[in-house]
């Protein structure tokens, strides 16, 4: 059956400047994608210039035999493609409140100061959560649990998202060394201590393309001891189709916390269609779950998300 069948939530979608809204509108439409939640990224390439943390990077990209000195300049790019503002995600959602959802990012790195300005800024622009990425921000979520309970806290009050990148990420984070923070269980700590905060562990702890699934059982094993905690299989659409993954799904999960999401555009090469495509043809699971991710499972946590 083909994609375009389905009425589909995409939970996953990053409005890079790059990507225009006609061409972000259009990508919907034709994918019959009903719902967007759009993710904002608050990075800052600067972060480079601080010594303890370009030491360790470039300790472990010299190490890895794959990135010269210069790989610093070349992730300081990254992250400044990378970033989407809170108040750009703002306007796209007001631009179509009924079907664009807006999900702000707060930099922990910053301190507690800085994370009590973005919560302001988030409030005022009335987007639907938070979105943490300990990879890009350089943080460790255990140093900085302070700055998290601010987050959560904040979430928990407004009844806002928390969105937690998990896994590795692309190019020099592809090693797990670099991307050690985003294990799920980094983050424990702070989901048992909210446990009326709804969590979605984007990616589930999964994407890595040396080591595909990388640290998906630390995500179902969080997943099964809080009800709150959801997964998106944005760039790891594999989750679903491989058998030996959507069978530790099953055992640990169920279907019913899964949400799609594409990653769309960051994964090269595959438009929203792909990953759509990814779970329809997927032998593994049945019709039913197939609306399931695609479409109801989205609608059953925003029922909760202000």
């Amino acid at each position: 059956m083909s994609s375009t069948n389905f009425e589909v939530i995409d939970f996953h979608v990053h409005p890079l400047k790059l990507l225009s809204k006609t061409l972000l509108m259009e990508e919907l439409d034709f994918c019959n994608v009903k719902k967007c939640v759009l993710l904002a990224i608050d990075v800052d390439h600067r972060i480079l210039d601080k010594k303890d943390v370009k030491s360790k990077m470039v300790k472990i990209l010299f190490d890895s035999g794959h990135w010269g000195l210069w790989a610093i300049e070349h992730i300081k790019c990254t992250l400044q493609l990378a970033k989407i503002t809170n108040e750009e995600v703002a306007s796209l959602m007001n631009s179509c409140p009924s079907r664009l959802i807006g999900i702000g990012s707060i930099n922990v790195f910053f301190g507690e100061n800085y994370v009590r300005e973005k919560i302001e800024e988030i409030k005022k622009l009335g987007l639907k959560g938070v979105k943490i990425i300990p990879t890009l921000q350089f943080f460790d979520p255990i140093e900085k649990m302070e700055e998290l309970r601010l987050i959560f806290d904040f979430c928990e009050k407004y009844r806002k998202l928390v969105l937690i990148h998990t896994g590795c990420d692309p190019g020099p984070w592809e090693d797990p060394r670099l991307s050690d923070n985003a294990r799920p269980s980094r983050f424990k700590q702070i989901i048992s201590e909210f446990p009326d905060v709804y969590v979605v562990l984007a990616h589930a702890g999964s994407y890595s393309i040396k080591f595909p699934g990388i640290w998906l059982e630390e995500a179902l094993e969080i997943c099964r001891k809080h009800d709150n905690v959801w997964i998106d299989i944005a760039a790891v659409s594999y989750l679903i189709f491989k058998r030996k993954f959507i069978r530790k799904i099953r055992e640990k999960l169920g279907i019913d916390r899964v949400l799609f999401g594409s990653d769309y555009p960051v994964i090269a090469g595959k438009a929203i269609k792909d990953s759509i495509n990814d779970v329809v043809s997927s032998k593994e699971i049945s019709g039913e779950e197939t609306e399931q991710i695609l479409r109801l499972n989205a609608l059953e946590i925003l029922k909760h998300i202000k």
